[in-house]
């Protein structure tokens, strides 16, 4: 039974040639870019995995605290606990290259950190005591490889960075071969590092490796007990698993689009094999007269399902290998969202990843086969000999129970809470209305075809073949509703963020000029003179300092960000605060929570909770929630005057700079730069600079968002033109006919060119409908549950409309073209069979 399959699976392939071909490049093109997707996200969490466990070498745990740093008085503490064998400090810096880039500089103690990572300081200390001694020198750096190639530095060579004291050239005293999974990092003396950023008695973490036999849940305890507030102990290479976390949800909702392009691509295998089937019912109906039952009726189909689609997964997944490797190289992996920063991220596919997303093509190609030999199965042996009809059977008004069904479904799980964080039951919804789009298909179109028939001789001809085809249409229409559905959702939730992201820009950037003390990093600040200089300017009406710190609250997701600046009912306006009023000042200091913040930790207005900040737990008051579009782990939102007072930390890493009425802004930026000449890294932008580069931002980080919707789309329109294509053909006899009761060819394709429009037309209403649906499930609860913002309903009309007219000119001039050879022949030879 399986060699008979085979052998005429074999012969079925290679008798529809280009079809196949057709279909096996839309599950190549499915398999392929959510291959690469993967592939992408898995390399780059792969390489911020390998630099994590490089950099803690033999540590067990780590002791990490706030961005700005912690007490070093704290480390003679934790090395003097029993049951620790080694314990090294580590002073962290996202330091500033002179060229804008960030470096990160990691501050050792050479003597400390070699009994946990030898490969700090092996190259040097390998070399004699005389390039020993620079492992102490206060002006020398170690660059890991990685850091090494993307500067371009050997042995001796000079690179720039921006300090606390200004711009500083550090000699390369060599490489670190042993760090080459450590990234791009550069290494020097912790008390050199201290003293050139500005750290001087801090820094920013702990590595420490256990004694034998030591209890490590004790051990975890008594530090718990001795650290300050804001300083929490974890398990060693701990930035990986961070990294992993908050990237998870931009993650998941790219795989899903991505598979929900590689669906498109399935059902038009559906539509390939339906039509194949349908075109040989007498073939089957024969098969079934010999004794081949429904059960190896159904192996036939699925054995040719199979085929095509563990062949459109080789493809796909080769394709998606090249092409994953092609944007490492050029772009990076952080795919224009900016969760990945740095470069040279290695290629490393998932092989577990890669198969299960082919194994997923080739079972939805085979799970389609299966649902055609289902239909193929119910049909009458003796009708199918005589009956020359090549439509599939199709569901009568149970169909409609179904998407009704399907629909209503779909509803409970948009108020189901996250699952693990993640909105796996928003996606559940909009799995379950998708497939009721699809299944109201042949319902609505039997409903709209039912109407009167149109004056014209020819769009009557159209309409009426089509009405009377309703199961081919609806094999042939679904994949459109899946694309186009897919494109309106993801058109309408783009479009809202967008509109959403520029009124909330147009309120929090209301300052005319904005200073940074570098353009990337955390190395560099504004003293506090340096401010009061910005501030004595004439034209300068007032500055705003900003400073920016990370709480550690301790538990076991992501830091918050803590933002301390003035806070007016201007800043409180712009960030849309609920309530947006000003609380009277208390005992307690007044901070605005993000919603990440508020959905994350369980705070809200009016609650009084404790943060960690500069070592200590303050009290604080949650004065409202704000919106907060740059940051999905949460935020924080202090009084500069509180924070400075809690602080005492008087620098700020920028300022918004208020310039008096009339004042000319570029004679306002040359006295700053004149002010702050010993600012080497000082970058000035205006406000629209910031809103200009902030929108392309959000352009570049949806890049890959519009090439899932073109994707889907041109997928599912290549499977209405095959489809057409293919109908076409086996309709030559009725061209003849036609061509002889006096049609001519012109006619005739303009009747094709009318029956694809329809296609489109029934297909672009249902799918914007149900994507209209999808949209809104995007906006209020995927979006809501993945990245904890609130966003406005805009419509998108006119790319909505572009979007309908482009698939409905799409599918006539695809179904005219792709149907001309059908009509070439002459009219007496396209009957001659007949006769």
């Amino acid at each position: 039974m399986l060699a008979i399959a085979l052998l005429l699976a074999r012969g079925t392939l290679a008798a529809n040639g280009l079809r196949i071909a057709l279909t096996l490049a839309c599950i190549a093109l499915g398999v392929a870019l959510a291959g690469a997707v993967h592939t992408v996200h898995s390399s780059a969490l792969a390489e911020i995995d390998r630099a994590a466990r490089a950099l803690a070498g033999a540590a067990d745990l780590e002791i990490r605290g706030p961005r700005n740093g912690f007490d070093d008085a704290v480390f003679a503490q934790v090395a003097a606990l029993p049951g620790i064998a080694a314990a090294s400090p580590v002073v962290e810096i996202d330091a500033t290259l002179a060229g804008g880039q960030a470096l990160r500089v990691l501050g050792i103690d050479a003597f400390r950190a070699v009994a946990l990572q030898p490969a700090f300081v092996a190259a040097a200390a390998g070399t004699g005591s005389g390039r020993a001694a620079t492992l102490l020198d206060a002006d020398a750096i170690w660059l890991s490889p990685a850091a090494s190639r993307r500067l371009g530095s050997s042995a001796s060579a000079m690179v720039q960075l921006i300090t606390a004291a200004g711009r500083r050239a550090f000699r390369v005293a060599g490489p670190l071969p042993g760090l080459r999974d450590g990234g791009e990092i550069a290494v020097m003396d912790i008390a050199a590092a201290q003293a050139h950023f500005g750290r001087v008695g801090l820094i920013s973490r702990i590595d420490l490796r256990l004694a034998p036999g030591a209890d490590e849940a004790r051990l975890r305890a008594d530090l718990a007990r001795l650290l300050p507030a804001g300083v929490v102990v974890s398990g060693a290479a701990s930035n990986s698993g961070r990294a992993a976390e908050i990237s998870r949800a931009y993650r998941v909702n790219l795989d899903a689009l991505a598979l929900v392009a590689l669906a498109t691509g399935a059902f038009l295998v559906f539509s390939t094999l339906a039509l194949q089937a349908a075109r040989r019912r007498q073939e089957f109906a024969l098969l079934r007269a010999l004794g081949v039952t429904r059960r190896g009726l159904g192996l036939l189909l699925a054995i040719e399902g199979a085929i095509i689609g563990a062949s459109g997964a080789a493809l796909g997944t080769v394709l998606g290998l090249a092409g994953s490797r092609a944007l490492l190289e050029r772009s990076g992996a952080d795919l224009g969202a900016g969760y990945f920063s740095g470069h040279g991220v290695a290629f490393s596919p998932d092989p577990w990843g890669l198969a299960g997303i082919a194994l997923m093509g080739a079972a939805m190609s085979v799970a389609g086969a299966l649902w055609v030999a289902r239909a193929a199965g119910r049909v009458a042996v003796a009708e199918a000999l005589r009956d020359r009809a090549i439509d599939l059977p199709h569901a009568g008004t149970v169909s409609s129970w179904v998407a009704v069904g399907l629909a209503a479904a779909g509803v409970p799980p948009l108020f189901m809470p996250p699952i693990a964080g993640l909105p796996l039951a928003g996606y559940a919804a909009i799995a379950l209305w998708l497939a009721a789009s699809v299944a109201a298909v042949s319902p609505l179109c039997r409903a709209i075809l039912a109407r009167r028939a149109p004056a014209n001789a020819v769009a009557a001809l159209a309409l009426a073949q089509v009405r009377h085809l309703p199961g081919h249409l609806a094999a042939s229409v679904a994949g459109i509703v899946v694309s186009a559905s897919l494109c309106a959702a993801m058109a309408i939730m783009v479009f809202s963020f967008r509109v959403t992201l520029e009124n909330w820009l147009a309120g929090v950037v209301g300052a005319d000029l904005y200073a940074r003390s570098a353009a990337s990093g955390d190395g560099a600040y504004f003293t506090d003179e340096q401010q009061r200089r910005v501030a004595a300017i004439g034209d300068v009406a007032a500055i705003e300092p900003l400073r920016y710190d990370r709480l550690e609250l301790g538990t076991s997701g992501a830091p918050l960000s803590l933002i301390a600046r003035p806070i007016n009912a201007r800043i409180l306006a712009g960030f849309q605060a609920v309530p947006s009023e000003i609380a009277l000042p208390g005992a307690e200091p007044t901070v605005w929570i993000s919603e990440a913040a508020r959905d994350l930790e369980g705070w809200k207005a009016g609650d009084r909770i404790s943060l960690p900040i500069a070592g200590k737990h303050v009290p604080v008051r949650v004065g409202g929630v704000i919106r907060d579009y740059a940051r999905t782990w949460g935020a924080v939102l202090i009084e500069t005057a509180a924070y400075r007072r809690i602080t005492g930390d008087m620098r700020a890493n920028d300022l918004a700079i208020h310039l008096r009425a009339g004042a000319d802004a570029l004679r306002v930026q040359a006295a700053i730069r004149v002010a702050l000449a010993d600012a080497p890294g000082l970058t000035l932008d205006d406000a629209g600079d910031i809103r200009r580069r902030s929108l392309a931002i959000f352009d570049r980080s949806f890049a890959v968002t519009y090439a899932l919707e073109l994707i889907a789309i041109v997928i599912g329109l290549a499977g209405v033109t095959s489809s057409f294509a293919a109908l076409a053909w086996s309709r030559r006899r009725e061209f003849g006919v036609l061509r002889f009761l006096g049609l001519t060819r012109r006619e005739i394709l303009s009747m094709l060119a009318i029956e694809g429009a329809a296609a489109g037309a029934l297909g672009a209403a249902i799918g914007l409908a149900s994507g209209a649906a999808i949209g809104l499930a995007l906006l209020r609860v995927v979006n809501r549950q993945s990245f904890h913002w609130t966003l406005e309903i805009h419509w998108p009309w006119v790319a909505l409309a572009a979007l309908a007219a482009g698939i409905v000119a799409t599918c006539a001039i695809g179904a005219r073209t792709s149907a001309a050879f059908a009509v070439r022949r002459e009219a007496i030879l396209a009957v001659k069979d007949d006769a």
